[in-house]
């Protein structure tokens, strides 16, 4: 109980200058305590006398009343606030001749005289008088209670007749009143009863006693102070966070820093608070309110800045405490729970976390594992309960289970290389919490996407493939929460390569882009039966338009959805004029763009080489060796007869035929042989 927090410090005379005690709530303010708090309590009681109004029954006897004064005081030791003078009957009968009877004879009479002999006085001097609240208990008790009594009799209160008390209303009206007015006047002592028991309606006799009593009451004052101590166990803290991530608002666009402050200090524990107020400071936004804080901003506008953050209110552990009004028997004091600010305290904290994101950092290996190696800071958080942790929260990509990417790769012969970094595993973590939403998603609409740039194309995909070939990444695949991390599965597609199996010609088809305006206008990506109708038809017309010849071929790798994965992959040049040369190491490089909630750009090489030519003759040590002349000598063959028109037909058909080769060495004109066939009458 706040009550309980008071001691005592000494007696003494002290104004209540702090407060307005008239029933306005005004409260004078006072900086922080740095010394105790001290109050002041005045107490006003009516002295508790033994007799009299409350307290038993005035002595009538005058025998009794001249034994206290005789003694004064000693007979009757528990009786006090009363006066009295003592009296005695002086009586002299005197006889004298009043006349003579018809006789003569005298007649005789007394003439008697007496009154009231004034003797000894005596008056308890009890308003003069120091007292101890023992002596006062009860009236402390009955008026203020049994705490305020403990606090008198704590500080060895003296109290002390105070003559400025008015004198109860009741005892200023009838004949009591009539007496206090001209004896007592209206303030300080006055008389609850008094006798005059001489008479003089008739003659008292000789040596008869009476007296002259009077009761007073009288009030005493006690002013002391009691010291509040601030208590240990009641300071104060706050309990929250400050943080900032990295969080996608726009789904079209960049992720934004969102900032956030929210603490709250353990007001139930003070009697109240005041003032309360956050701060957030970052570049150049500054945000002061009472509540919680919470905005976005530009990311890279705060790159690499601090954002300083704060919290702070003011409280008081003290009540206003014991507070008394009026004067003698309307003096009151009471318990006052208003807070009293002369004793305010001032909490704060604050920090400073750095906003140091690396949005749209590139970031650069002769790796794909020198890339997965590293993790990107998406948020920092000060948490305060009340001790403070600091914490960093990242977002990394691994490798997928089953992901065969390969950074460095040694062929035997010129042969292909996937154009795909395989499926990458994303975790995230955000200080917020938000990554454990149903509906948290981490890139933006378009997914990330990327180019692959070969060391030397096929000449027939060169012009159209001049700043790489496209790479797009399909809508992730939720993995759900693992420990504190969400993860996200993603998958890469490229452009794809198709291959005629007769020439060897190659076309490209824009498949990254199509997968992409699929994702991007909320649609099913392009089938495998869309994919391959489309793309026969381009590599077709790409085939006229580059050997002016009609295409007759066949694509490969056209058959079902399980084909498309090598219509995604780099096939080596074959030409004779390719300048990749055997047993040399050269570099494909990837970069993946939009990683993540930092954007980030990933640039990595594969790297190749191979041991042999893939066609070619003995002296280029090729897997396929051209044989123009056999070596072997030929001991079978037929004989076949042609007319003359024949021949000239055969000529014609030389003259018309396209020495087009596609890799220098296989022609474009697949149709010479049927030509011949025809010419010649075979079947």
């Amino acid at each position: 109980m706040l009550k309980r927090a008071f001691y005592v410090i000494f007696i003494g005379i002290l104004l209540f200058s702090s407060f307005n005690f008239d029933g306005s709530k005004s409260i004078k303010v006072a900086v922080a305590a740095t010394v105790p708090i001290k109050d002041t309590i005045t107490l006003t009681v009516k002295f508790p006398d033994t007799v009299g109004e409350g307290f038993g029954v005035e002595p009538t006897n005058p025998e009794e009343i001249h034994m206290m004064v005789d003694s004064q005081g000693q007979s009757h030791p528990h009786r006090t606030g009363w006066g009295a003078i003592q009296y005695t009957c002086a009586r002299t009968d005197t006889p004298y001749i009043a006349g003579y009877d018809y006789y003569g004879n005298p007649i005789w009479d007394v003439h008697t005289v007496s009154g009231w002999r004034q003797g000894l006085d005596y008056s308890t001097e009890d308003s003069h008088v120091p007292h101890q609240p023992a002596e006062v208990k009860k009236e402390i008790v009955q008026q203020f209670g049994q705490e305020m009594y403990d606090l008198a009799e704590a500080a060895g209160s003296e109290f002390y007749y105070d003559d400025t008390t008015p004198i109860p209303t009741r005892f200023l009206t009838g004949d009591i009143g009539d007496y206090n007015r001209r004896v007592n006047g209206t303030t300080g002592r006055y008389s609850i009863y008094y006798k005059d028991s001489t008479y003089t309606d008739r003659h008292c006799e000789n040596g008869e006693k009476a007296y002259f009593y009077r009761n007073n009451d009288f009030f005493v004052t006690a002013t002391f102070d009691v010291e509040w101590k601030e208590p240990e166990d009641k300071q104060g803290t706050g309990l929250g966070r400050a943080y900032w991530e990295l969080e996608r608002t726009d789904k079209n666009d960049l992720s934004e820093v969102a900032v956030y402050s929210s603490f709250k200090g353990e007001y139930d524990k003070h009697v109240a608070v005041r003032n309360i107020k956050h701060t957030v400071n970052l570049d150049t936004k500054h945000v002061e309110q009472e509540g919680p804080i919470e905005f976005t901003i530009n990311a890279k506008q705060v790159q690499n800045k601090d954002m300083q953050y704060g919290f702070e209110y003011e409280y008081t552990n003290k009540e206003i405490g014991w507070v008394c009004t009026g004067k003698g028997e309307d003096r009151e004091c009471h318990w006052d729970d208003r807070p009293d600010w002369r004793a305010v305290q001032k909490f704060e904290l604050g920090g400073s976390i750095p906003v140091d994101h690396q949005q749209k950092k590139a970031e650069k290996s002769d790796k794909l594992d020198g890339v997965l190696v590293k993790k990107w800071v998406v948020g920092r958080e000060d948490k305060y309960g009340p001790s403070k942790e600091s914490k960093a929260y990242y977002e990394q990509y691994h490798r997928a289970e089953g992901n065969e990417w390969q950074d460095e790769i040694n062929l035997k012969t010129q042969t292909t290389l996937p154009m795909t970094p395989g499926k990458l595993l994303y975790s995230v973590e955000l200080p917020s919490g938000k990554h454990k939403d149903g509906d948290f998603y981490p890139l933006m609409k378009t997914q990330s996407s990327g180019t692959y740039k070969a060391a030397e194309l096929d000449e027939s995909l060169q012009a159209e493939f001049e700043d790489g070939v496209q790479l797009q990444q399909k809508v992730m695949k939720d993995m759900g929460m693992k420990g504190d991390q969400r993860q996200f599965e993603g998958e890469f597609v490229s452009d794809l390569f198709f291959t005629a199996s007769g020439t060897g010609f190659m076309s490209g088809y824009n498949y990254a882009e199509k997968v992409k305006q699929a994702i991007n206008n909320d649609q099913a990506l392009p089938s495998f039966a869309q994919v391959i109708q489309e793309g026969a038809a381009k590599g077709e017309a790409d085939f006229v338009q580059y050997t002016n010849v009609p295409f007759e071929d066949e694509w490969v790798f056209t058959s079902s959805e399980e084909d498309l994965p090598h219509l995604q992959r780099y096939s080596l040049p074959i030409t004779p004029y390719s300048q990749l040369m055997p047993n040399e190491t050269y570099k494909n490089q990837l970069e993946l763009v939009d990683m993540g909630l930092s954007d980030l750009s990933f640039t990595f090489d594969q790297s190749f080489s191979f041991e042999h030519f893939l066609f070619g003759s003995g002296y280029d040590d090729a897997w396929i060796i051209e044989q123009p002349e056999s070596r072997v000598p030929v001991t079978v063959f037929e004989t076949v007869e042609l007319t003359h028109e024949q021949v000239k037909k055969l000529a014609k058909a030389e003259r018309q035929h396209s020495n087009n080769k596609i890799h220098n060495f296989r022609f474009v004109d697949r149709t010479f042989p049927d030509k011949v066939r025809e010419i010649r009458g075979a079947r």
